[in-house]
């Protein structure tokens, strides 16, 4: 079994590691800092290789040549045009790498994963900007490697990538190593009357319509709601907060996100217990929804 040690990562005494197990999947969500501290005790362990994002390509090869290249770098039985077809890039085999978009880059990075003669992979923000497409071909990536017996950890900075990958994730932060909690706890009933919630904006206090809230989540035990790219503070915590809005439209889909429902775009299966909720704004951004609100929130969703 492979590790890397926390101390090295967090700079402190901790008798912590990150384990490569064969076989297994493991995410962590962590800070940019810890991410490259991470990737650099990964460098320079033996049997680890490292998916970087955006992957490390050359430019004057085609598609084909850059796979046929690493398959036979890394000694790899796997056929090309099956690889093109799994990973929907034989539409673009021809072209040079020059000339791809950052989507088929990716794409060809999964490929290398694959091809790599490591037993463990270290996967460093892998759906940083990805589209819906390529986050399923993550996925698919993910099943590949399981059957080939190899070890996968994803390290992201953002906890919502971390759920589209699994419902079990750790965060690592200067304590160290913790799993994070998927499922809230029931609520108490609140009924008295709110139109706006009080947050902070630097050192100003303002007033927020509910209706613009897009969706509130919970971050190293601070509380922020979401409205088109900005992020304000709110002095509730989370079941607080649960409780103020429960019947305004809000829903607590995970320990860590309540959402607006009116601003839900649509509920996305990535595989059999890992979901996610579109929300209606320029990012379509990816909240996290636990198995056991799967079925409850669509039945919400097609009320009235």
């Amino acid at each position: 079994m492979t590790e890397l040690k926390v101390a090295g990562i967090i700079e402190k005494d901790n008798d912590q590691q990150i384990d490569f197990n064969r076989g297994a999947l493991s995410v962590i969500q962590m800070t940019a800092e810890y991410l490259h501290r991470t990737t650099v005790l990964a460098e320079g362990e033996a049997g680890i290789y490292i998916l970087k994002n955006p992957a490390e390509v050359y430019e004057r090869l085609t598609v084909r040549e850059h796979i046929k290249f690493y398959r036979k770098w890394y000694g790899s039985h796997l056929k090309i045009d099956d690889l093109l077809k799994q990973y929907q890039l034989a539409g673009d085999a021809k072209l040079r790498i020059s000339k791809c978009g950052p989507e088929t880059i990716q794409r060809v990075g999964f490929v290398r994963a694959v091809l790599a003669d490591a037993s463990h992979v270290l996967a460093v923000e892998p759906l940083h900007h990805a589209t819906d497409a390529n986050i399923r071909l993550f996925h698919k990536l993910m099943s590949q490697l399981k059957e080939m017996d190899k070890s996968l950890v994803v390290v992201t900075s953002r906890t919502e990538d971390a759920f589209v990958i699994s419902s079990n994730i750790s965060k690592l932060n200067s304590d160290g190593l913790k799993n994070v909690p998927t499922e809230p706890e029931e609520p108490e009933n609140n009924q008295n009357s709110l139109n706006r919630l009080k947050a902070k904006s630097q050192d100003k206090t303002i007033f927020v319509d509910l209706q613009d809230v897009e969706y509130i989540e919970s971050d190293e035990g601070k509380v922020y709601i979401n409205i088109s790219r900005e992020k304000f503070s709110i002095d509730y915590t989370l079941a607080e907060a649960e409780k103020k809005l429960k019947h305004y439209g809000f829903y607590r889909c995970h320990r860590s996100y309540i959402v607006n429902l009116d601003k839900v775009r649509e509920i996305i299966t990535w595989s059999k217990n890992t979901y996610s909720i579109a929300i209606e704004n320029e990012e379509k951004s990816k909240i996290p929804l636990s198995r056991k609100k799967f079925s409850e929130i669509q039945e919400l969703l097609t009320m009235g």
